[in-house]
């Protein structure tokens, strides 16, 4: 894949972006980072398995609902390593991943401060899975992070960009999205405590701020990673036009 090719292929990544789309990947963002930020707060179980199973089926719920009704508007992303990933696969142009990201961060920073304002007094103490998780402490286990967050969005994208490429009803696509985003949070969090998207983890890291800096780096970046990979395989593999 050459630069010329590449960037060829984004002859329209300057394309206007609809506000209706932008709208859209800003709710989507916000609500599931909210009802994520709830639902750690506020454990209804006093076991974390059952607390992280409940929390990550209403991610697989929400993330349903969110590409159900969101999906035909901007493609329901919600998530700015899967617009990264997009780019790089020439699904988007240039202003749409911009535009996306900014609402993805914007989204998830604003949810995650309302619902710590709302609902940490009430919660009591922090969830265990706000609680650096133990796997960081060894250099080992860091490196189990970084390949986890990396192979789990590479199979979510790579399954995503498959099932828009063979344009599958939004019904089939939110299904599949939604029992597959459950299983690699459920993974995820169970290793690093932490949803598999950036846009939260990073508004979680603002707020706790306990993990050192390879730590963070770590955790906000492994999913692009993944993303980017699945991006460069689908581009060689298919490469079709831009939205």
């Amino acid at each position: 894949m050459s630069l010329p090719t590449f960037a060829s292929g984004h002859k329209k990544m300057f394309a206007k972006v609809q506000l209706v789309s932008i709208l859209a990947e800003f709710a989507g963002t916000f609500l599931l980072t909210f009802f994520v930020v709830a639902g750690m707060l506020i454990p209804f179980f006093q076991d974390n398995f059952f607390n992280q199973l409940l929390l990550c089926l209403s991610i697989g719920i929400l993330t349903f609902l969110a590409t159900f009704f969101f999906y035909p508007i901007s493609g329901s992303h919600y998530n700015p390593a899967i617009s990264v990933g997009f780019f790089i696969a020439n699904r988007i142009g240039f202003n749409r991943l911009i535009a996306y990201t900014c609402m993805h961060v914007a989204g998830g920073i604003l949810a995650t401060f309302l619902g710590f304002y709302l609902f940490s007094q009430k919660g009591g103490t922090i969830s265990g899975m706000f609680i650096k998780p133990t796997v960081l402490g060894y250099e080992e286990g860091l490196m189990l992070s970084t390949v986890c967050q990396s192979v789990l969005m590479f199979i979510i994208l790579l399954l995503f960009l498959g099932l828009t490429y063979l344009k599958k009803s939004k019904l089939y696509v939110a299904s599949i999205m939604a029992i597959t985003v459950f299983m690699a949070n459920f993974v995820n969090m169970s290793i690093t405590n932490y949803p598999l998207n950036p846009a939260v983890t990073a508004a979680e890291l603002l707020i706790y701020g306990n993990h050192e800096a390879i730590e963070a780096l770590s955790l906000w970046l492994s999913p692009f990673a993944g993303a980017g990979l699945a991006g460069i395989i689908y581009y060689i593999t298919f490469i079709r036009p831009i939205n």
